[in-house]
C-alpha cells in the first residue's frame, strides 16, 4: 500500500470561557517547564525529537497577554494562538463582534469555525458559517472547522452522514487552494466534556469518511494535504491510543487544556506517536454495509417523471464545488464512496485494455466519476427519499433546496419554509383524516395556521441547523407504497 502522505501533526487547545489574562501567563510557565522537562528525556535517549504544531484558543480578553507572555519566554515559534469565533462581517456598527482583519493583525494564526457551542448556544446557520470561513482565509489565517453529529442525530441513525453535510456547507464558498488551509476537527457532540469516548473503530471509520468526502469533492491530492483532528474527551490516557488511527493528524482539546501538565502530555503523546507515522499505510477501505449499487436503483419504482426531473437537474445545475459538494453526500448517502472508487478503477482498467495504454490514477478520479454519474446519483436520492429511507431529509423538494447553490440565502430559507410546511401538511392528512375532509380544504386550513405560528417565516434559521431533525418512526405512517 502507498506510503501516508506527511502531514504535521497539529495539537489545538480550546479553552473556552476559561482562564483569564493572569492565569494564562501563570499556564505558560507550568507548561513550559513540562515542556523542557520532556524535551530534555527525549534529547538524553537518543530518541528524535519531533514537535507537533500546537495552539492554544484562549478568550478574546486574554490574546493579547497570551502573545506578550510568548515572546517574553522566547516561545513564540513553539506555540502558535487563535481565536474561538470570528464576525462574519468585516467592520462596522456592530457591538461586540470582532473581526477578521482585528484577529489577523493581533498574530493568531487559526479561527475556530462551527463549534458546536456556537451551533447551539448562538443559533448561527450554515451559511454563516461559510462566509466565516471565507474571511478567515481571506485575512491569511486557518480556519479549523467543528463538525459532529449530536446524541439524538446518532441515535437515530444520521450519524457521520450529518457531520459531511456540516462539512459540505462550510466549505461551500471555497476552491481547492483554500482547501488545503483548512484544518477540519471531527467531534461527536455527545462526548465532548462527558469523558465518553467513541470506540477506536468509530473514530477511524468517521474520520475515513471525512477523507473520502474531500476526496469526492475536490480531489485526492487535496484530501491528502487536509488535517483531521478529533476532538470530544481527549486525554492524556487515551490521547496514545487515539493518535495512532489513520487518518488522525491531532486533537482539538477542551477541558484537558486547562491543566497546562495535561495538555503538555497530550501533545509529548503525540510527538512520541508521529515519529513513524508516515511510513505507515494509507487509510484502509471501509466497507458501508447496506449500501446499494447505483444500477440497483434501476429497478421500477422511481416514476418516470421523477427520472425527467433528474434529467433536468443533472443538466441545468452548475458545475460549481457547491454542487458537487452537494453531489458527494448524495453519492455517499446513495451507493457509498467505496463502491464508487472500484467503479472508478474498473473503468480506468477498462479503458487502458481498450487503448492498450498504462493505467493513470489522476487525482480528481473520484470526483469526476460522481460528476459523470450525477444523473444515476440523483435519481438514486430521490428513490431513498421517496421509501424514507434518508434519514434528516423529509422530501425530494426539501433535498432539492438544500443542495442548489444558485440559491441566496434568504431564498433558501423562504423555499425551506414552503417545504417544511408543504411535507407536514401531507403527513398529518394522512396521519388524523379519515376521508371527512378533502386534503385541498385540510390543505388551505393547515398552511395557514402552520405558517402563523412562527413569526419570522422568512427567516427560519433554525430550521437549517439539523441539531435535532428527524423523523420518529414509529409516529409517522408510512406513505402508500412504502417497502416495509
Amino acid at each position: 500500500m502507498p506510503a501516508r502522505p506527511r502531514r504535521k501533526p497539529l495539537v489545538v487547545g480550546n479553552w473556552k470561557m476559561n482562564l483569564n489574562h493572569r492565569e494564562a501567563a501563570q499556564w505558560m510557565i507550568d507548561y513550559s517547564g513540562m515542556n523542557d522537562a520532556w524535551e530534555g528525556r527525549m534529547t538524553a535517549s537518543g530518541q528524535p525529537l519531533d514537535r507537533p504544531e500546537i495552539g492554544i484558543l484562549p478568550p478574546f480578553t486574554s490574546l493579547q497577554s497570551f502573545i506578550e507572555t510568548l515572546d517574553e519566554r522566547g516561545m513564540r515559534g513553539q506555540l502558535h494562538v487563535g481565536a474561538q469565533t470570528v464576525s462574519d462581517i468585516a467592520s462596522g456598527a456592530y457591538t461586540g463582534d470582532i473581526s477578521a482583519d482585528m484577529l489577523s493583525t493581533l498574530g493568531c494564526r487559526y479561527v475556530l469555525v462551527g463549534h458546536s457551542e456556537q451551533r447551539r448556544y448562538h443559533p448561527e446557520d450554515d451559511d454563516t458559517f461559510a462566509t466565516k470561513m471565507r474571511v478567515v482565509l481571506d485575512n491569511g489565517m486557518q480556519p479549523i472547522l467543528c463538525i459532529g453529529e449530536t446524541q439524538s442525530g446518532r441515535e437515530h441513525g444520521i450519524g457521520i452522514d450529518y457531520a459531511l453535510r456540516q462539512l459540505g456547507e462550510a466549505v461551500s464558498q471555497m476552491g481547492c487552494e483554500d482547501m488545503k488551509r483548512v484544518v477540519v476537527a471531527y467531534e461527536p457532540v455527545w462526548s465532548i466534556g462527558t469523558g465518553n469516548v467513541p470506540d477506536l473503530n468509530v473514530i477511524e471509520s468517521a474520520l475515513a469518511d471525512i477523507r473520502d468526502f474531500i476526496n469526492a469533492s475536490f480531489g485526492a491530492d487535496i484530501a491528502a494535504a487536509v488535517r483531521i483532528l478529533y476532538g470530544g474527551s481527549v486525554k492524556p490516557d487515551n490521547a496514545a491510543s487515539i493518535i495512532r488511527l489513520h487518518d488522525i493528524d491531532g486533537f482539538l482539546v477542551g477541558g484537558a487544556s486547562l491543566d497546562p501538565r495535561s495538555f503538555a502530555k497530550i501533545c509529548h503523546r503525540t510527538a512520541e506517536a508521529s515519529v513513524n507515522r508516515h511510513q505507515r499505510p494509507a487509510s484502509r477501505s471501509f466497507q458501508r454495509k447496506g449500501r446499494m449499487k447505483l444500477s440497483e436503483f434501476k429497478e421500477p419504482g422511481l416514476p418516470e417523471s421523477r427520472r425527467m426531473l433528474a434529467a433536468d437537474i443533472a443538466r441545468d445545475f452548475p458545475d460549481t464545488h457547491a454542487w458537487r459538494l452537494s453531489l458527494a453526500l448524495a453519492a455517499y448517502r446513495t451507493a457509498g464512496f467505496s463502491w464508487l472508487e472500484v467503479r472508478a478503477v474498473q473503468d480506468l482498467i477498462e479503458a487502458a485494455d481498450a487503448t492498450g495504454s498504462a493505467i493513470e490514477e489522476g487525482p480528481d478520479m473520484l470526483r469526476d466519476i460522481i460528476w459523470d454519474s450525477c444523473r444515476e446519483i440523483i435519481e438514486a436520492m430521490m428513490l431513498l427519499i421517496d421509501r424514507d429511507d434518508v434519514q434528516g431529509v423529509y422530501s425530494v423538494d426539501q433535498w432539492m433546496v438544500e443542495s442548489d447553490p444558485r440559491l441566496t440565502h434568504e431564498e433558501r430559507c423562504a423555499k425551506l419554509v414552503q417545504t417544511y410546511a408543504s411535507s407536514t401538511c401531507m403527513r398529518a392528512y394522512q396521519f388524523m383524516s379519515h376521508g371527512d375532509i378533502d386534503y385541498e380544504s385540510f390543505c388551505r386550513y393547515f398552511m395557514e395556521g402552520y405558517l402563523s405560528c412562527d413569526a419570522n417565516t422568512d427567516n427560519r434559521r433554525w430550521r437549517r441547523r439539523g441539531i435535532d431533525r428527524y423523523k420518529s418512526r414509529p409516529w409517522f405512517p408510512k406513505r402508500d407504497g412504502m417497502d416495509d
